[in-house]
């Protein structure tokens, strides 16, 4: 009943936030001292995606909110406030960035992921947070943003073309079962406080680095927890330090080109983990025609010696019009956790006017994982597959 009250709800909203999208509002003063413009933005995602199969008849929904406010000065700099604020229902993943439940066995969390192992997961799920709290200045020499922000390692990451927008074999925002494990997004100090510089993009090149003091912030899909009730070790990190360079161009005859390689070290806060924390991500699109192909990965350590942590992604989407069709697959192996993942989804997609999309997806996984019983570590297996209809907004 809570699901389907919660998709009632971002209904609703999602309503309201198609009949009035994004807003820019300018307000120009001629004064010597004054501003040359002020600008406000609004912009707003949402989606509601309805599964069936081995998942069961699940109703899920997520809302994604930005407001910005930013005045330009006469000699061409902006500065301004960014405020952002997420919600979400979603199935009770094991890990990620959902709350645990009783311990079952001994605990443990994987830092490159978040997720964790030995305790049950809550029935339900429903979730809200300001994830985006900042100030920034932009000048032609490049842009600051101090507050809850991205890191440098989120900011110079490249999306892959996927199908759907929500649901994703490469940890979409979200879940059609606790199957889906694999994530690739360095994500680093997640939301969390962090003081970010970007340099211009030049040549189709542009540098980003952070460092975020204590990364404890916990979002809807990203969380850097403190220790879970119980036993399971804390995934927030300390001194992390976070950089990444992109590169953007559209060539001629050949089409466009985007890669991106980003790295994060930081120190854990939890004594399970004995060593410094370190990861390393890499991506590349190319585009032209409509059609899209795009790979990413990402490698870290998990601050334990033997607990590596490795994860890929590949994924296509051909656009005809209105339509879109869309293929993914992504593959990833735990370490810490003692588990593995294979995944693909197939889906079609149709735009239907400016900002909203219909898409229908079949999706299927494949899971390797231990429990610990009284007769030791048993070895276990789960496969699940299913189909969904996403309906997205985004503006």
């Amino acid at each position: 009943m809570t699901q389907y009250l919660s998709a009632i709800i971002f209904s609703a909203l999602s309503a309201v936030l198609a009949a009035a999208p994004a807003q820019s509002f300018q307000n120009l003063n001629e004064g010597r001292d004054r501003f040359a413009a002020v600008d406000f933005r609004l912009r707003a995602d949402a989606a509601l995606v309805f599964a069936g199969g081995k998942y069961g008849g699940n109703s899920l929904a997520d809302l994604d909110t930005r407001f910005e406010w930013e005045a330009i000065s006469e000699n061409g700099w902006r500065w301004g406030l960014e405020l952002g604020l997420h919600a979400q229902s979603d199935v009770p993943r094991e890990g990620f960035a959902n709350t645990a439940g009783p311990v079952l066995t001994t605990s443990q969390r994987s830092l490159a992921t978040g997720r964790y192992r030995g305790v049950r997961a809550q029935t339900g799920r429903t979730a809200f947070a300001a994830e985006r709290l900042n100030i920034f200045l932009k000048a032609g020499w490049g842009a600051w943003r101090l507050g809850l922000t991205p890191g440098a390692a989120q900011v110079e990451a490249i999306n892959l073309p996927t199908g759907s927008a929500y649901v994703r074999v490469d940890g979409g925002p979200l879940g059609l079962g606790r199957q889906v494990v694999t994530r690739t997004a360095n994500t680093g100090a997640g939301f969390g406080p962090s003081l970010i510089y970007s340099t211009p993009r030049i040549a189709g090149f542009r540098v980003s680095a952070s460092f975020a003091p204590q990364a404890r912030f916990c979002g809807v899909d990203i969380c850097l927890s403190d220790a879970i009730p119980g036993g399971a070790g804390a995934s927030s990190l300390e001194n992390v330090f976070e950089a990444g360079v992109s590169f953007d161009h559209t060539f001629a005859g050949a089409g466009q080109i985007e890669a991106a390689l980003n790295g994060v070290t930081g120190a854990p806060l939890s004594a399970e983990f004995t060593d410094n924390y370190s990861a390393l991500g890499a991506q590349l699109r190319w585009s032209r025609n409509g059609l899209s192909l795009g790979v990413s990965s990402l490698w870290a350590d998990n601050a334990v010696s033997g607990g590596s942590y490795q994860a890929f992604a590949a994924a296509a989407r051909y656009d005809v019009g209105a339509w879109s069709f869309g293929a993914e697959a992504a593959t990833s192996e735990d370490d810490y956790l003692r588990e593995s993942e294979s995944a693909v989804q197939l889906t079609l997609s149709r735009l239907v006017g400016d900002h909203h999309t219909v898409t229908f997806g079949l999706h299927s996984t494949d899971r390797e994982f231990v429990t610990l019983s009284a007769q030791g570590i048993v070895n276990n297996n789960e496969n699940g597959s299913g189909a969904f209809l996403e309906l997205t907004f985004r503006n």
